[in-house]
């Protein structure tokens, strides 16, 4: 999947986290402001932990992924969390989960390997997405997302949520020059930050590094700190999410 923005985590106070959002895809060029959104980079960076997949890559002039722990010790905090089954509901929530079948789709469990009684096809039970694909296990199906358990789950999980002004966003006066070189900027007009969904700010962009990407910090408060447990200060990671339920994985 497509990342959308880059996540880093300053610190972790209780319930409460403070990090930042650096936005680097023009298709996305603002932070979602709802509470399903940090709910999500809560679900996405824990699977990243269970599965192993979050570690140091020593890359700042990319922002690439940092992690303070090997990936075994991360999976070994993502897997040991006293809510961690909340965290994999949501993450199936939002991109929708593996269902395991048999080659002419019956409900399988979770061995891959044992047909579920009563017998009933995956589509009869499932609303699915029409991903499938074998996974060394078993062959499988995709469900679809659910946007209103998860709306529903964001409404209890986070008590409050709050992404500041943006920050490192080129000067209209920057893009004027940049457009038309030729041409000053007139003095008696008003200069500030460009709206990020311009073409020529992100013209401008492409030749920044990482540390001068536009960015929000974000503030958020959890019902229970057992939701941060496997979050600690210093981490980053590449997000996919947007707060929007996606389609499935494949």
């Amino acid at each position: 999947m497509t990342t959308i923005f880059t996540v880093s985590i300053d610190s972790i106070e209780g319930p409460t986290l403070r990090g930042k959002v650096h936005i680097v895809n023009p298709d996305v060029p603002y932070v979602p402001e709802e509470s399903v959104f940090p709910l999500s980079l809560l679900a996405e960076v824990w699977a990243f932990l269970a599965d192993g997949y979050l570690r140091d890559e020593d890359d700042e002039e990319r922002g690439g992924d940092r992690y303070p722990f090997t990936e075994e010790q991360g999976t070994d905090i993502a897997t040991g969390m006293r809510l961690k089954g909340e965290l994999a509901k949501v993450f199936d929530l939002v991109l929708g989960r593996k269902v395991r079948v048999t080659a002419d789709g019956y409900l399988l469990a979770d061995d891959g390997v044992t047909v579920l009684k009563p017998r009933r096809k995956a589509e009869d039970v499932h609303v699915l997405d029409g991903g499938s694909g074998f996974d060394g296990v078993s062959r499988y199906v995709t469900t679809h997302g659910d946007e209103e358990e998860f709306e529903r789950l964001a409404g209890e999980i986070v008590t409050a949520y709050e992404a500041g002004p943006y920050r490192n966003v080129p000067l209209r006066s920057e893009v004027a020059a940049l457009a038309d070189p030729g041409t000053p900027w007139d003095p008696a007009e008003a200069d500030g930050p460009a709206d990020l969904d311009e073409l020529g700010v992100w013209r401008i962009l492409r030749d920044r590094s990482f540390s001068g990407l536009p960015y929000s910090e974000i503030v958020v408060t959890v019902a229970d700190a057992g939701y941060l447990e496997h979050l600690v200060a210093g981490m980053r990671w590449a997000s996919t999410m947007t707060g929007e339920v996606c389609w499935a994985r494949t």
